[in-house]
Order: structure tokens, then sequence, then C-alpha cells
């Protein structure tokens, strides 16, 4: 049992480890480059070796083993309480302490890796000139994209217009081919990508599809996580972009475009059909919106019949699992990304067409 009033110390010094934080996090942003120096290229590193090494060696994803904790936690609070004799002192008890669990989690948040929102941007490293594309040359682009998905599906099954037998291709070990993939293409571009940062299912199927999510990097834990009920086509570009997240990325379109770009070129015709489907959804999706009489009229009748059915098997997959409050979920995380500097909110995912369009013109 614990001393009386070590609790409420414990629970005041978690609040004061948050809000400390969340102050250097506003200085932090006003230094881009200090922070890429010496957090993203400097102690963010240290720490991807040490919970690589550590609970990354673990064989089952730590997720599981944070909210066991989060639990644990709420038990211990509720068996170790002190005796009270008001309502108002019980209140007062658990919001302190509340208060002092959310104050832990939010200064971890930014210690173990959501300081690289202050980072330099991508595209200032990469030297990119990133520019709204012209709705032309989106079109010029999803039919060009059309033509060489279309090339790829022919390699891997000939003319069969029947949804992809993914059985036939998936890779046996996953994980380590599409970290390497991702590794290389960042080592390339002089980005340090220390420790093994890990890609791991999570189970039972539809977990994360319940708060809309294909994919989550816990920073808490270090590790990317997939959603276990994902369609295999979309199982492989979700794990490059949570991992991309793991090697200090934050920005959702970035990670998005290192997703793609480190696949799309892939010897393995099976990833690099994956990781341009993933693209071509996000680029047919945008010229819809800009035309969709065009789409529908004369563009749809033109889409190559297997990919019409791949597209047709993930909605399939989809569509067995339901969201809880997408309203919410979609409000909640866009504020949450506009409160850290991205400015698009919810729409940065598609900032990977500007990326692109930068990339080549580069």
């Amino acid at each position: 049992m614990p001393k009386r009033g070590s609790g409420r110390f414990r629970a005041v010094l978690g609040i004061l480890f948050g809000l400390g934080t969340l102050l250097l996090n506003l200085v932090a942003h006003q230094s881009p480059a200090w922070v890429e120096r010496w957090y993203s290229r400097g102690l963010f590193q240290g720490i991807r070796y040490v919970v690589d090494g550590s609970t990354g060696r673990l064989p089952f994803p730590v997720f599981y083993l944070f909210w066991l904790g989060v639990v644990v936690f709420a038990v211990c609070l509720y068996l170790w309480r002190p005796k009270m004799a008001t309502f108002w002192t019980k209140v007062g008890y658990y919001l302190v302490h509340l208060a002092g669990f959310a104050g832990l989690l939010v200064g971890l948040f930014f210690w173990l890796w959501g300081f690289n929102y202050a980072r330099l941007p991508f595209e200032t490293q990469l030297g990119l000139d990133v520019q709204p594309v012209e709705t032309r040359v989106l079109w010029q682009e999803l039919r060009t994209e059309t033509r060489v998905l279309d090339s790829l599906r022919t390699i891997l099954v000939g003319n069969d217009t029947n949804a992809l037998n993914d059985q036939a291709f998936w890779l046996l070990q996953v994980e380590d081919t599409i970290r390497v993939r991702v590794e290389v293409w960042l080592n390339a571009q002089g980005f340090p990508v220390g420790g093994r940062v890990r890609g791991r299912f999570i189970y039972p199927a539809g977990t994360l599809f319940k708060f809309g999510a294909s994919g989550i990097y816990w920073p808490f834990v270090g590790e990317g996580n997939i959603e276990g009920g994902l369609h295999p086509l979309r199982k492989l570009p979700a794990m490059a972009h949570e991992m991309s997240h793991g090697y200090g990325f934050c920005d959702e379109g970035v990670c998005n475009f290192i997703a793609y770009i480190a696949c799309a070129e892939d010897s393995n015709v099976y990833i690099a059909y994956c990781a341009r489907l993933d693209y071509w959804s996000t680029l047919s999706h945008a010229c819809w919106q800009s035309d969709p009489q065009e789409y529908e009229q004369s563009f749809k009748p033109t889409i190559p019949a297997g990919i019409l059915a791949d597209k047709a098997a993930i909605r399939k997959q989809n569509s067995q699992y339901k969201e809880l409050a997408p309203r919410l979920r979609y409000q909640v995380y866009d504020s949450y990304l506009k409160a850290q500097g991205i400015k698009a909110g919810m729409l940065n995912y598609d900032a990977v067409l500007m990326l692109v369009q930068a990339w080549r013109a580069r």
C-alpha cells in the first residue's frame, strides 16, 4: 500500500511534466533546424535503438501491453484509493490522478516521437517545390498510372480479370521486406534510420477499423500497428506508411509518399502493384471530385476489368467492419493534426499527389 500523499505527489509531477512538455513543444516549432539536428537526427535515433532493441524483440504487438497497462493503472487507482469522507473528495482524488496520468502520456508522446512534428519540413530537406496540382495534370497522371497498373497486373496474372488471389503472391517475410524498402529509400535521401521499426498486425480483425484507421503508429511503444482485417492488397502500403512514421515522419501525406515512392518501382511486381494501386485510389478519387461526370461517363469505362475487380474486393472486405462515430473521429483527428501544425488537417493525406509531382519535376 503506497504512503498517503505519495500518489498525489506523483500525479502532480505527471501534470507538470505534461504541461512543461507542451510549452517546450511550442518553443520547438519556432526552431525546426534545432529540432532536426538535436532531436530528429539525435535523441530520437537513440530512442529508436532502445525501443527496437527491447520491446521491439517481443513476439507480439506491444500495443496490447500498453492497453493492459492502462487497465492495471485504473484497477490500482481504485484498489489503493484512501478513505474519503465526501463525494467531492472522491471526485477530486480521481480527477487529480487522471490528470497526472494524462500529463504523463502527453509528455511521453512528445519525447518519444511527437517533437518530430516540429522538424524541418520534408519537402525542404529534399528540395521539392510543392505546389497545387492542376486538374489537367491530375487527369494525365491518372491515365498514365492506370496503364502502368494494368501492365503490372498483366505480369502477375496475364489476362485474368478476377480479383487477385493474394495467397499466390503474399510475402513470407513481409515485415522485413517492407522495412528494407523504406530504409533503403530514406537512406538514399540522407535520412537516418536508427533501430528496426516494427510493423505488426492487430487482431481481432476490425479493431482499428472501429476507429476509422487502417493503421496507427503508437509512440508509447514505438511500433507501427496495421489493421489485421485489411485486404491483403492494402496491407503492404499501410505497413510502409506506419513504418515511415516510425522513422520520424509525422506528416500523413509524407508517409503516403514514402510508402509509394519506396515500393512503386520494386522488382517484386506484387509489391509495386500494391503500392501503385493505393496511390491510384487517391488519384482517381481526386479526379472524380474535380469532375464526377467526366469520371463516370468517360474514364470509368476505360478502367481495366482486373483493376475494378481488385477495388471491388477491397470494398467488400472493408464493408465487413463498421466504424464507431465516424464524424466525431474525423473532427477529432482533423483538429489534432491542425494543432500539430499540419494546416490541411485530414486533407493532408492527399498531399501525396503534390509530393509525387514535385518529386518527378525535380
